[in-house]
């Protein structure tokens, strides 16, 4: 199970860096403002998700987590 949880939280934090890049082109190309807090909303969603990710696999697994590098796919 732990094998599963550590890619589900990979897809997490690939959202986080897709929605990062959004947020970053809102903000450098002036995207109108509701556009921008969209992108925003999404960012803070996705770090969320990872961060609720991250503490159930280390509630799962009983060891902290430090880095993907880690993991062993």
């Amino acid at each position: 199970m732990s094998a599963v949880n550590e890619r589900i939280e990979y897809i997490y934090q690939s959202a986080v860096w897709l929605a990062e890049g959004v947020l970053i082109e809102a903000c450098e190309e002036g995207w109108p403002s509701d556009y921008l807090a969209q992108a925003a909303r999404e960012w803070h969603r996705t770090r969320e998700l990872l961060a609720m990710s991250k503490r159930w696999r280390e509630k799962v697994s009983g060891r902290p987590f430090t880095t993907f590098d880690e993991i062993e796919w």
